[in-house]
Order: C-alpha cells, then structure tokens, then sequence
C-alpha cells in the first residue's frame, strides 16, 4: 500500500466517522426552497458537489493553458 492510498484511507474513515456522528436532521434554506433532510446527507452532498466543481475547474483549466514550446533542432 503506498502512502498516498494511506492518507486517502485515513480521511475517508475520519469524514465517514464526521458523517454517522452528525445524523440529526436539519432544515436546509436556499433563497425561496426549503427543506428538510439528515445533516449526513447536507455534508455528503456538498462534499460530492466540491468533488464536482473542483473536477470540472481542473479540466477547464487545464484546457486553457498554452501547450508547451516544442524544441526541435535545427541542423
């Protein structure tokens, strides 16, 4: 197991520990919408939505950039 799989596995048992410990359920209010749901689901879905757009942010970033200077030899 490498370290990096390591580190993942530790912060997703500690975010599902934050998740079961936090199950009360919770009014949500978004300008005109409410509702009500378990806190659990709130986090995860904002957890997932942050997965989301950071994904998306990457890609689009990662479009933009210039490509790299192609080095040829001239002889």
């Amino acid at each position: 197991m490498t370290p990096k799989r390591i580190v993942f596995l530790v912060l997703g048992l500690l975010f599902a520990t934050f998740i079961v410990q936090n199950a009360d359920v919770v009014q949500v209010r978004f300008l005109f919408w409410s509702a009500q749901a378990s806190r659990a689901l709130v986090i995860l879905g904002a957890f997932v939505l942050g997965i989301i757009v950071g994904w998306v942010t990457g890609r689009v970033l990662k479009k933009e950039e210039p490509p790299p200077p192609s080095f040829t030899t001239e002889t």
